[in-house]
């Protein structure tokens, strides 16, 4: 990738995210927020394409590494999924509720949407910006966090996904795989430690 591509394409999901920041600022119900950004980096990721800038498969729109990737990916959700259930057990929480279940009906989507603008989009622009590759995961795990501020705990939990989230894109750049581990410790996060049903306040 060009730096000039790598440029563009970390300040627009710097920006993007600055709108979906101004939206949760003003207090503006999350379905609009989710079809802005959700429209803005389709709309971005089609222009990229077309111009083309990217591929698909460079962003992670893969097939070929499914296999390779589901074990290490699926590892490193289930532990993590396992810390949160159990975290849950340790408050004396219900493990599994509607809530849940909501949140893997409907959040996938969602999951693709972000895993394209910080790991596709932002994750590669740094690796080709910044010389450390120490330094680019954690200014991708920083910026993801950074779109949570607000809530505590949230910031921190999204701040280690993050991290794991980077790291295992440097090795399976597969936005599939990550969407889904997006989806489920999403699923179990909102409800099981924040306490937040997200999807009912759309």
């Amino acid at each position: 990738m060009s730096r000039q591509a790598a440029i563009i394409d970390v300040v627009a999901v710097g920006g993007v995210s600055l709108i979906y920041l101004v939206f949760e600022a003003l207090d503006v119900a999350k379905r609009w927020s989710f079809v802005t950004v959700g429209v803005a980096l389709a709309i971005y990721a089609i222009f990229l394409i077309r111009r083309r800038t990217h591929s698909l498969r460079e962003m992670g729109f893969r097939r070929d590494n499914l296999r390779a990737g589901l074990v290490p990916i699926g590892a490193c959700t289930l532990v993590a999924g396992a810390g949160l259930v159990l975290w849950a057990l340790a408050r004396g929480q219900v493990v599994w509720g509607p809530g849940v279940l909501l949140l893997l009906t409907l959040y996938p989507a969602w999951a693709l949407v972000q895993q394209l603008g910080f790991q596709g989009l932002l994750h590669r622009g740094l690796r080709t910006l910044v010389p450390s590759s120490v330094l680019q995961v954690l200014l991708t795990a920083a910026a993801f966090a950074c779109v949570h501020v607000g809530n505590g705990p949230l910031v921190a939990l999204t701040f280690a996904a993050g991290l794991m989230w980077s790291v295992l894109y440097r090795r399976w750049p597969n936005l599939w795989l990550l969407a889904a581990s997006h989806t489920i410790l999403a699923a179990l996060a909102y409800p099981l430690v924040l306490g937040d049903a997200p999807l009912t306040r759309v």
